[in-house]
């Protein structure tokens, strides 16, 4: 027991320090006897600011690790039923789930964020945006608002390029659930 919460403490280290910031030394730029000094990071997200029609996210937990899902990007959240064996021998693909829409794949969130982590306690499925993918983890509280000001946003980032960003209250990661099925997709399909 003790060697799983050293490993999902090294995950959950991990993460953050993904998304600390680095420290740049100021720029300067040339003005007129003025000293102006740069920020180098802000709390801005990639896209206009404003106010967006839904903060609410999904609070779901992995391998110890919790991350926040868009709730505008969830179709539906269900205990986990029967899986049909999946297409691709990986451990990332828990197999599918054939549902009313057609079919979803079903991605082992433990297993994203680590493959050491893969086949940790699951019992939600998570089923996203145009239903064709689905999340296996765990969900224990209601969807939460996230205000975008309030969480520090990643920019350029190559490694785990569907992780947007860290929200300091409650600490989670916050998904970008675009460019994680974009990212299963290269990760899974031949």
């Amino acid at each position: 027991m003790r060697a799983k919460q050293d490993a999902e403490q090294v995950v959950a280290d991990y993460l953050a320090e993904l998304l600390t910031p680095v420290v740049a030394p100021p720029v300067v730029p040339e003005t007129r006897g003025a000293v102006v000094a740069i920020e180098t990071w802000r709390n801005a997200p990639s896209q206009p600011t404003g106010p967006r029609v839904d903060d609410r996210y999904l609070l779901c937990i992995a391998a110890g690790v919790k991350l926040a899902v868009p709730m505008a990007e969830v179709s539906h959240v269900l205990p986990i039923p029967p899986l049909s064996p999946p297409n691709v021998p990986n451990p990332i693909c828990l197999g599918r789930w054939r549902h009313p829409g057609g079919e979803a794949r079903v991605a082992d969130l433990a297993a994203i964020l680590s493959p050491d982590m893969a086949g940790a306690l699951a019992s939600t499925l998570v089923l996203l945006g145009e239903r064709g993918w689905a999340l296996a983890c765990i969900v224990v509280d209601e969807p939460v608002e996230l205000h975008t000001d309030a969480i520090q946003w990643r920019h350029g980032a190559t490694t785990r390029p569907w992780l947007a960003g860290m929200s300091q209250d409650p600490k989670c990661g916050v998904v970008d659930t675009i460019a994680l099925i974009e990212w299963l997709e290269k990760e899974l399909d031949p």
